[in-house]
C-alpha cells in the first residue's frame, strides 16, 4: 500500500483520462479526431477497436469501427463504405436512422456473401417476406438507395432492385386531422398563458410541422405597417430544405399574436420554451403534445392507411389548419401557399372533401324542400 498503484503501460498511441463526470476514457490519438476505445485496456473489444484506429491512422475520413473485419467484397464490406460516406451522412438524421435499421435487418442474412453476387430473386424473396406493405416500401427505398451507391462505387455491375415488386399500399388520407372538438377539449385543459396553449396556435394557426415550430421565434417574424400582429416572412420549412422545397410567407393569426402576448416568458429565439428554459427537440416536443394531449383527454390520433393508433398529435394540427383553409373557401394556390406543398394534388385533397361535405348538404337541402313542396300540394288536393 505504501508503493502506491502500479501504473498500467498503454499501447502505444493510447491516451487516458478522467473526464468531468469522473469515468476514465481511453483515446487512440493518432486519427483525427481521437478514437474513443471501448472496454479495458488489452481486453478483446479494446484491442480490436486499436487495431481499426491504427488501420485509420493518417486518413482524412472518419473511422468505421468493424472495417477492418469485414470480408473484401461482402455484402457487409459494401455497407461499412456506404455509412461512412457523403450520400448517407447527406440525409436527415431520422431518415439515416431508419434506412440503416431497415439496412441492418437485412444484412443479418447476407451480410458475408458477395455483394456482385446479389440477383433480383434475392432481393424479391426477402422483400416479399416482409410482413406489411409498408416494410416493403421502407426497406427497399433504404436498399435502393444504398444499391444506387454501390453503382456509383463500381462495386457492383447492375442494380438488383429493377423490377423488385412491393405489395401495394392501402389508399387513405394517412393520419386524421384533429377535430374541432378535440380543440375545444385541450383550450379548456391548457387555457391561454401556457406553452401547452402556444404550441397548439403555432401549429394550428401557420400549419407548420413539429420540426418548424420548435424553431420558429421572434427571429422569424417581422412586424410591418401592412402586418402590425407581424408575419412570417420567407420561411423555408426543415423538411425542404435538402430538397429545394418552397418558402412560404405566413401573416401571424390574431390568436396566434394574442397566445404570444399572454406568456410570461418567450426565448430570443424560439418562442417556444421547455421547463428549464432551453428549446424543444423535435422528439422532446412531439412527447410532450402527446402528454398534453393525454391530459385533456384528446386520443391518439389514427392512422387510416394501417388503422393503428400512432403517439402524433401535432401533425393532425397540420391537417385541420389546412382542413380550415378549404371550408374557408379558400382554393389550392391559397392553401399551398400556407403549406408549403410543391404537389397540388396533395392540397387538392382537402379541398375535395369540403366539396363533398358541401355538395352532400346542399343535395339533403334540395331534397328537403321538395319533399315539403309536394307535401303542401298533396294538401292542397286533400282540402
Amino acid at each position: 500500500m505504501g508503493q502506491g498503484l502500479v501504473r498500467l503501460k498503454l499501447p502505444p498511441g493510447c491516451k487516458r483520462y478522467l473526464d468531468h463526470t469522473g469515468v476514465l476514457r481511453t483515446y487512440y490519438r493518432h486519427t483525427k479526431p481521437p478514437t474513443p476505445l471501448p472496454g479495458l485496456p488489452y481486453s478483446s473489444e479494446f484491442m480490436l477497436a486499436y487495431d481499426d484506429a491504427k488501420a485509420c491512422a493518417g486518413r482524412d475520413k472518419p473511422l468505421v469501427i468493424g472495417a477492418s473485419r469485414t470480408k473484401p467484397g461482402s455484402l457487409n464490406a459494401g455497407l461499412v463504405n456506404y455509412y461512412g460516406s457523403d450520400e448517407f451522412a447527406a440525409m436527415t438524421k431520422d431518415v439515416r436512422q431508419q434506412n440503416r435499421g431497415c439496412l441492418e435487418r437485412w444484412r443479418v442474412d447476407r451480410g458475408d456473401r458477395p455483394l456482385r453476387e446479389l440477383q433480383h430473386r434475392h432481393l424479391q424473396g426477402y422483400i416479399s417476406k416482409l410482413a406489411t406493405p409498408h416494410v416493403q416500401r421502407n426497406a427497399l427505398r433504404a436498399i435502393r438507395h444504398f444499391l444506387k451507391f454501390c453503382l456509383s462505387k463500381n462495386l457492383i455491375d447492375s442494380d438488383p432492385s429493377a423490377g423488385v415488386q412491393k405489395r401495394k399500399l392501402p389508399k387513405g388520407g394517412g393520419f386524421r386531422a384533429w377535430e374541432e372538438s378535440h380543440v375545444a377539449a385541450y383550450v379548456d385543459k391548457h387555457p391561454v398563458g401556457s406553452t401547452a396553449y402556444l404550441a397548439l396556435m403555432l401549429l394550428i394557426c401557420t400549419g407548420v410541422r413539429r420540426s418548424d415550430a420548435v424553431e420558429i421565434g421572434p427571429r422569424h417574424v417581422n412586424k410591418t405597417a401592412a402586418h402590425p400582429l407581424g408575419i412570417l416572412a420567407d420561411y423555408l420549412p426543415k423538411k425542404g430544405r435538402r430538397t429545394g422545397g418552397n418558402r412560404v410567407t405566413i401573416p401571424i393569426h390574431p390568436d396566434l399574436a394574442a397566445a404570444i402576448a399572454a406568456m410570461p416568458v418567450i426565448g430570443s429565439e424560439t418562442y417556444l420554451l421547455t421547463e428549464t428554459g432551453k428549446p424543444f427537440t423535435v422528439k422532446w416536443f412531439g412527447k410532450k403534445m402527446r402528454d398534453w394531449c393525454d391530459a385533456a383527454g384528446v386520443p391518439p390520433l389514427v392512422d387510416e392507411e394501417t388503422g393503428r393508433s400512432r403517439n402524433i398529435a401535432s401533425h393532425g394540427l397540420r391537417k385541420l389548419c389546412l382542413t380550415r383553409l378549404a371550408e374557408a373557401g379558400c382554393n389550392v394556390f391559397q392553401i399551398a401557399a400556407i403549406s408549403g406543398h410543391k404537389d397540388l394534388r396533395e392540397v387538392q385533397l382537402y379541398v375535395d372533401a369540403y366539396n363533398r361535405k358541401r355538395a352532400a348538404a346542399e343535395a339533403i337541402e334540395k331534397l328537403v324542400e321538395a319533399q315539403n313542396r309536394n307535401a303542401i300540394c298533396l294538401n292542397g288536393k286533400d282540402d
